[in-house]
């Protein structure tokens, strides 16, 4: 069978589907000797395929999302003869040759909640983002052969907002790189001297971003509120701002007094963050919408108590291994801060938990799953085209 996948997101986003994609596709090319594949990306993105003869590059360069999906992919797809396209970010082609199958995962259904639900963004290339997968995401999912989603909570909003019926879509739960565990116990001499000098007390770790459902805000607003009842009076520290200097989160911070305690990291290395993961107190992740939910893991990985919220995908994630607080209540967040950095005992109860509740999440269960669902589409098709076959005679 000849796959193709849509790695193009991986080449510009490294974070959430850019990550989940970059993983998938290195598990695969791999550890995959039975099928043929063409990977729509940079070659540069993913390991060597160890001189397989089965795996094949083409990179579509920075093409625009949408042009490149809807009108570069299926010509290139119609080229190569493709059996197969798995497209692992929410949206896919509307238009495909007819001999080849679609596998699309859609990691959540944001987009498609009410207006009214979720803050709106203030950055337009997000607004833009959802009103693209707004428009693509249902048609494609009713084209796709299989859909897969990353989490029981996203397959239940898939069915319910898709209208598509529930055995077309399969959960598999995403993985975390064992390299991360690595990263967080090597020497912190390669990480930003700037930000490990700023860091002169011990501190909290959000994952803060532009996106409203990060909540960073209200971490914040709790911070400034409660920063005198922790018992060594960390700092924050936030990572995932870019222009922070121009932010809402950082005028906040100013605004209540508190900017010289608050550090702003911007973007960082994996290296950088598997350091700041291992080196805080623990991970403050109040997330209002998660598919599936990176970050709880990632802290486990590196043996940080996590604190995240009771809602949406997170509870399945966490399991019994983090504190889950209302991430719509100031209190709620609050008081679990404080009870967490006042518990050492606590602390070390949730990072045995957490490194237990990581052994069982692997990247390389996600690819054989995946390939599992890649191998039950193809054998339907083949099955379907035998009986027709066979009403012939």
């Amino acid at each position: 069978m000849r796959i193709g996948i849509d790695a193009h997101f991986a080449s510009y986003e490294l974070r959430g589907i850019g990550k989940y994609i970059v993983q998938l596709v290195s598990r695969l090319i791999r550890g995959d000797r039975s099928n043929e594949y063409v990977v729509y990306g940079d070659s540069r993105m993913f390991p060597r395929p160890d001189g397989c003869a089965q795996v094949r590059f083409r990179n579509p360069g920075k093409l625009p999302y949408p042009v490149w999906e809807q009108s570069v992919l299926p010509w290139w797809v119609w080229q190569d003869q493709i059996d197969l396209l798995h497209c692992p970010a929410n949206t896919a082609p509307l238009v495909l040759p007819s001999r080849t199958r679609l596998i699309v995962t859609v990691h959540d259904v944001m987009y498609l909640l009410p207006i009214d639900a979720l803050s709106t963004s203030r950055i337009f290339r997000q607004r833009l983002g959802r009103f693209y997968r707004r428009t693509v995401v249902p048609r494609s999912a009713r084209r796709a052969d299989r859909i897969i989603a990353v989490s029981e909570f996203s397959k239940r909003q898939i069915a319910e907002r898709l209208r598509v019926p529930p055995e077309r879509i399969l959960t598999i739960h995403e993985g975390i790189d064992s390299r991360f565990e690595c990263m967080a116990g090597e020497s912190a001499c390669g990480t930003d001297a700037g930000i490990r000098e700023r860091l002169d007390a011990p501190f909290i770790l959000i994952l803060g971003a532009g996106d409203p459902r990060k909540n960073t805000l209200a971490v914040i607003r709790v911070y400034a509120a409660r920063w005198r009842e922790l018992p060594s009076q960390e700092k924050l520290v936030i990572v995932g701002l870019g222009d922070w200097r121009a932010s809402p989160a950082y005028q906040l911070a100013v605004e209540l007094g508190i900017e010289e305690r608050v550090v702003f990291a911007g973007y960082v290395s994996e290296q950088l963050l598997a350091w700041l993961y291992s080196s805080a107190r623990c991970l403050l992740y109040p997330t209002l919408y998660e598919g599936f939910g990176f970050p709880v893991l990632e802290a486990m990985a590196c043996g940080t108590p996590v604190i995240t919220s009771e809602c949406t995908s997170i509870p399945e994630i966490a399991g019994d291994a983090a504190i889950l607080v209302d991430p719509a209540s100031e209190k709620s967040i609050g008081d679990a801060l404080v009870m967490l950095l006042q518990d050492e005992r606590l602390r070390q109860v949730l990072i045995s938990r957490g490194r237990e509740r990581v052994s069982k999440f692997s990247w390389e269960n996600t690819a054989e799953k995946t390939l599992g669902v890649y191998a039950g589409v193809n054998e339907r098709v083949c099955g379907l085209a035998a009986a027709a076959g066979e009403g012939l005679t």
